[in-house]
């Protein structure tokens, strides 16, 4: 669940954590995360002229909870999200750890039915990496949308044991 937090953070820090998929970069203030990236290197907007920091010990449960499959709550501020963008990436929060919804289901789950490709649209709009699970939303027809086949995405699926599907000749065929 996300505690979202209005306007803009003053002095961010920074930090890594080694996650099983990879270099998690988080960015925050006080006890609010502002943003979280995956990669070898911090992207200029985290550095900003800044050293990392050591990571608080509040973050590193929420990194043990995330990626231990355990239920997460944590504040983020909502910098230019909109309430719709807000109110979706909320809702894929829910969606447990090994699991997946359409974008048309987590649009009707908060609240929006009919609003999938705004669902989409939030998705990749999130500015907080594996905390909020975009890995885990995907089309009606059970496949990754265009956006979402990227090694990444797929080491996301693969450490929580999400099998995608695509359409092969009128069969549905797991995606290996």
């Amino acid at each position: 669940m996300i505690r979202w937090r209005p306007g803009q953070p003053r002095e961010v820090r920074w930090s890594r954590w080694e996650s099983p998929v990879g270099t998690l970069w988080l960015a925050w203030w006080d006890d609010v995360l502002v943003a979280g990236e995956f990669g070898e290197r911090p992207s200029q907007s985290f550095r900003d002229g800044r050293s990392p920091e050591q990571m608080p010990r509040w973050m590193e449960r929420l990194c043990e909870d995330a990626f231990g499959g355990r239920a997460i709550t944590f504040s983020l501020f909502a910098g230019e999200l909109t309430p719709l963008e807000q109110a979706l990436l909320s809702t894929a929060t829910e969606i447990p750890f090994g699991s997946t919804a359409s974008y048309g289901t987590v649009a009707h789950w908060a609240g929006f039915p009919g609003r999938a490709r705004a669902a989409g649209r939030a998705m990749s709009h999130s500015p907080l990496a594996y905390f909020i699970p975009t890995h885990r939303v995907i089309r009606a027809d059970g496949s990754a949308a265009a956006c979402q086949r990227d090694p990444l995405n797929d080491r996301l699926r693969a450490f929580e044991g999400i099998v995608l599907f695509r359409r092969s000749g009128g069969i549905m065929r797991p995606i290996r």
